[in-house]
């Protein structure tokens, strides 16, 4: 680590200590994911209480919509090293890294980059991207988090401009998720350690409430690792990274139906990227990268009990990444610098307004966003600029007689790009600003015959502006490098899509249960902008995608067991234009993830095993198309609470030691070692006082 990043460092661990005590990040309160648990076993992940595509509160498996949790449990299970991990059982989602970066880059049905998926955390969007491959990627320390919620599809539009893809947010504790009942303080250290890379982790989390109108969170994550194995057993060049990471939380009630919660998480990254990650190119550029992460959020709520009225949010936040990087190979070229600066300040606020009328019960939401998006960087090939996005929309909720749902949705969209031409012979550089609108409808019908079982139909549409690296980019590599495109049309996506939601108790026996959501989807994006290269390379539109598909998810526990079946098939490929009829980079067409797991020893300990296949992936790259076959692996997971104080988490990820390479992720084409990682055992020991 150099001095300047031991430095920052040393301070993000003041900041963090300091953050403990007075900041807090926006959560809803942690009785929200303990309502309307199932009559028969144990609560699922279909279950759970979640934020839905209506931006209201309710069990997954009554979401209209293709909503997916990655809960609590499921965290502790796959004792994630990267926030990639946590999307293995996640259907229509693929989320990559290089094995050089610890950037992670989220597909949502063959949709990703450049904010296709929104990505929050504790409801601020996360912007960050850099050129090369990769790029649209954000950091996350899964230590860090509560849960994550998915919802896929421009359904979820009520959330901000450009989602079309669909919705990844990150949630992390409060102090009443971290605090048992009767406890006003608590601390935890957790210790683990993974064979393959010889990486090594402490979180530490310690919490108080001062009354029950105050309390406060705070944690710390410390990571190191070394260069890892690949399952031929080559070590995978420059995969090694230390990282330190925190976040605090304070919460507020000053009054009945009034909460303000304040919040600060922080990420420092120290390690080696390439240009190329596992090239062996002996000229190819390799740059020691010091990565800090800030993210800041305020979040004001009005509930009253006895107005239904009002049920009010308003969010503000700020998050910002610096990415500082020093080259240091080639040779001839060490000791050059280059910079990242990406940040996004924004505020969103909502409504909801309930009542009865006309034999129905009735839903009014409404309000608006605003987000003001900056990117600078001395690399000439970044696209540098402003953006700024804002949005109003209004949606009706209406259900008669708990058998009929009806939604209606319209959102406008707006936005401003300001940035630069390129400068010719003759003209020099002259500033630029690109404007535009729309208006995007939304419908859904529910339909509910028998109890347990509830159809659904929903038509959406969503916008996504240009992004500044779409519009601006100019110079750099590949031939003759990049042009602007100051003529950029926005995507508009059309999705029509249709589900089941199936949710039955006792159906063998007097403590088991079935849960499962089944959606297919159909969805045109017109305009879709992809990098075309020639003489130049330049974002173009290049006509419409298509990406139509089938998603699974489903549960079934028997009491003693539990499998879990997630599974999505997708068709993704350009319909017209010169391209027409290839398939879109980097999306898996299948893949089909399988849980089995058992409980014991008075259920203090769940142990299983989980099968993942990855499906063909087409990967178009700057001069040819390559096609990835399919994937297989298989992890076994162990989880034994001791006792209330005392956890033991075992886990082998990749137990057959397969060889493969992620091609979503930045990897070279041409690197002579496959990038994913060997098999890999994982322990981990959590000690817990409170009182």
């Amino acid at each position: 680590m150099t001095n300047s990043g031991l430095l920052k460092t040393t301070a993000l661990a003041t900041l963090l200590g300091l953050s403990a005590i007075s900041s807090a990040s926006s959560q809803e309160p942690a009785a929200q994911g303990e309502q309307d648990l199932p009559s028969a076993g144990k609560p699922t992940e279909l279950d759970l209480i979640t934020i839905t595509a209506t931006l209201g509160w309710q069990a997954v498996i009554d979401a209209l919509s293709a909503t997916s949790v990655v809960s609590p449990g499921n965290l502790e299970r796959l004792q994630a090293t990267t926030a990639a991990d946590l999307f293995r059982h996640t259907p229509g989602v693929s989320a990559t890294m290089s094995g050089d970066d610890p950037a992670t880059a989220i597909n949502i049905r063959g949709l990703q980059q450049y904010g296709r998926v929104a990505v929050t955390l504790d409801g601020a969007r996360q912007d960050f991207w850099r050129v090369g491959h990769g790029s649209g990627s954000f950091f996350i320390e899964p230590e860090l988090l509560k849960q994550v919620t998915v919802i896929r599809g421009p359904v979820s539009n009520a959330f901000g401009t450009g989602a079309i893809g669909g919705v990844v947010a990150f949630e992390t504790k409060a102090a009443r998720d971290f605090l048992r009942d009767g406890e006003t303080w608590a601390l935890s250290e957790k210790l683990r350690y993974e064979s393959n890379g010889s990486g090594w982790l402490s979180s530490t989390t310690g919490a108080y409430q001062f009354n029950e109108n105050f309390d406060v969170i705070g944690n710390l994550v410390y990571r190191s690792s070394e260069e890892y194995k690949d399952g031929n057993g080559d070590t995978v060049r420059w995969t090694g990274e230390d990282g330190l990471s925190g976040y605090g939380k304070v919460t507020l009630r000053p009054a009945d139906g009034h909460e303000l919660q304040l919040g600060a998480s922080i990420q420092n990254y120290d390690d080696i990227i390439s240009g190329s990650s596992g090239s062996s190119s002996s000229t190819l550029s390799r740059y020691d990268t010091d990565t800090l992460v800030e993210n800041y959020t305020g979040r004001y709520t009005y509930n009253p009990d006895e107005n239904d009225l009002w049920d009010l949010t308003f969010n503000v936040y700020h998050s910002a990444t610096r990415s500082d990087q020093y080259r240091v190979w080639p040779s001839s070229r060490i000791g050059e610098t280059r910079y990242y600066d990406v940040s996004t300040t924004g505020f969103n606020v909502r409504n909801t307004s309930r009542f009865a009328a006309w034999g129905m019960e009735h839903a009014l939401t409404y309000g608006g966003d605003y987000s003001h998006l900056r990117g600078d960087s001395d690399a000439d090939h970044f696209g540098q600029g402003t953006q700024d996005a804002y949005g109003a929309f209004l949606q009706w909720e209406g259900n008669y007689d708990q058998w009929l749902d009806l939604t209606a949705a319209l959102r406008y969209d707006g936005y401003r790009l300001d940035g630069h031409s390129k400068p010719t012979p003759t003209i020099p550089s002259q500033d630029v600003s690109l404007t535009g609108d729309r208006w995007s409808p939304r419908f859904t019908v529910g339909v509910t015959p028998f109890e347990g079982i509830q159809f659904y139909g929903t038509y959406a549409e969503g916008y996504r502006t240009p992004h500044l690296q779409d519009v601006f980019r100019q110079n750099g590599a590949h031939g003759s490098g990049y042009e602007p495109n100051l003529l950029l049309r926005p995507e508009v996506a059309s999705t029509w899509e249709a589900g089941v939601n199936l949710k039955l108790d006792s159906i063998f026996t007097a403590d088991d249960m079935l849960r499962a959501k089944v959606n297919v989807f159909h969805s045109d994006v017109d305009d879709y902008i992809e990098v075309v290269a020639g003489s130049v390379r330049q974002a173009q539109n290049v006509g419409t995608a298509r990406l139509r598909g089938v998603e699974l998810e489903g549960i079934y526990d028997y009491g003693f067991g539990f499998i879990n079946l997630a599974a999505s098939f997708t068709e993704a490929e350009l319909k017209d234009g010169p391209f027409a009829g290839d398939t879109l980079s980097n999306t898996p067409l299948d893949n089909v993830a399988v849980t089995l797991g058992f409980r014991a020893l008075d259920d203090r300990l769940t142990y299983g095993v989980q099968y993942q296949s990855i499906g063909e992936v087409v990967r178009e790259l700057s001069s040819s198309t390559r096609v990835y076959p399919r994937v297989d692996l298989v992890n076994l997971f162990a989880n034994w609470d001791v006792n209330e104080n005392l956890r033991v988490d075992f886990g082998v990820d990749n137990l057959f030691d397969k060889a493969y390479t992620d091609p979503q992720s930045g990897w070279s084409s041409t690197s002579d070692i496959e990038q994913g990682k060997g098999r890999t055992f994982k322990i981990a020991v959590t000690g817990r006082i409170g009182g």
